[in-house]
């Protein structure tokens, strides 16, 4: 596990790598405990991770990201392999708990041949948007692993396929491109269950300017609890990260509305078939990328230098 995933919920300023950072340079410090018998260039290069370390919290610090922005309202419905034919109902009775949500989210592969004409009346009919996971069939097995956001025109405003399918898994094909939906609200970026755990994916989103991330999720109820308890503890490192929410709708186990700041408002029970996940989203202004992304292609070529140094230094000796 990378050693983010297992810091406190909301207290991830440093981001991913920056946090594994902290981890080890605490354990350099350890190790150099005996502060009398430490050299000069022990002690000037642990005054260096000073500065980096107020460069890593300045994110943080920096982005005032609620005030005044708008918000949305967004439940999800927990359903794992449904029956289409059913949609319209279940739709009907979460509207009825939650008749001031806007946007309404079924998880990933809710629908097989894309989106039926009972969906989009229902959008139509209700004036409500939906985000629902299903396959854009190319030819016969061939398709696209895709979220569909369905307007309040009952037609289709926009689609994002997933980015990084499962590795030996038939989970369609690879996404041509990442785009972001200009909803009423604000810029909306869509990613699908595994593309969260990949800051590749999701960086890019922060970058086109997102300021709310939906992630419908296949977490099928056979896992069991620690797979699904492992799992949720992405969207919270993500949100926290970037300072922007994320609505992660699973179709079963730990569904989550996590705010900005890496706090989880909401969440389902596991396994909860059926269960619906509601809350109120602040967007921000925008988000920001953690300051980590920056520095760890410069650690990357620091690290490559230094191991040819030794190699040098190694065959001069021999």
């Amino acid at each position: 596990m990378n050693v983010g995933y297992a810091l406190p919920q909301g207290g991830l300023f440093f981001g991913m790598y920056g946090a594994g950072f902290v981890v080890l340079s605490a354990a350099t410090l350890f190790h150099f405990r005996a502060w009398v018998k430490i050299s000069r260039i022990q002690l000037l290069g642990i005054a260096a991770l000073i500065p980096i370390f107020v460069v890593l919290l300045l994110p943080a610090s920096m982005l005032g990201y609620l005030a005044g922005r708008p918000s949305v309202s967004v439940t999800g419905i927990q359903l794992e392999f449904p029956n289409a034919n059913l949609l319209p109902k279940v739709l009907d009775h979460a509207l009825a708990k939650n008749t001031n949500s806007q946007i309404f989210v079924l998880s990933e592969y809710t629908l097989k041949d894309g989106v039926p004409d009972s969906l989009k009346d229902w959008c139509r009919e209700h004036s409500r948007y939906l985000v629902v996971g299903g396959e854009e069939v190319l030819t016969n097995d061939v398709y696209f692993n895709t979220a569909f956001v369905v307007g309040t025109n009952g037609e289709i405003v926009f689609k994002q396929a997933k980015s990084v399918p499962i590795q030996f898994f038939k989970d369609g094909l690879r996404a041509t491109n990442q785009s972001l939906w200009n909803s009423p609200w604000g810029k909306i970026g869509i990613c699908i269950c595994y593309d969260l755990s990949y800051t590749r994916v999701t960086d890019e989103l922060v970058r086109q300017g997102a300021q709310l991330i939906i992630v419908p999720t296949m977490d099928v109820e056979n896992w069991g609890r620690h797979q699904h308890e492992l799992h949720s503890r992405v969207a919270p490192v993500r949100a926290a990260e970037y300072r922007v929410p994320i609505f992660r709708l699973a179709s079963s186990g730990i569904s989550q509305a996590v705010i900005g700041s890496g706090q989880v408002v909401a969440q389902t029970h596991m396994p909860g078939p059926g269960e619906t996940l509601s809350a109120q989203l602040h967007l921000p202004a925008h988000g920001a990328l953690p300051w980590d992304r920056y520095f760890a292609p410069v650690c990357t070529g620091i690290t490559g230098l230094i191991l040819v140094c030794l190699l040098v230094l190694e065959w001069k000796k021999r």
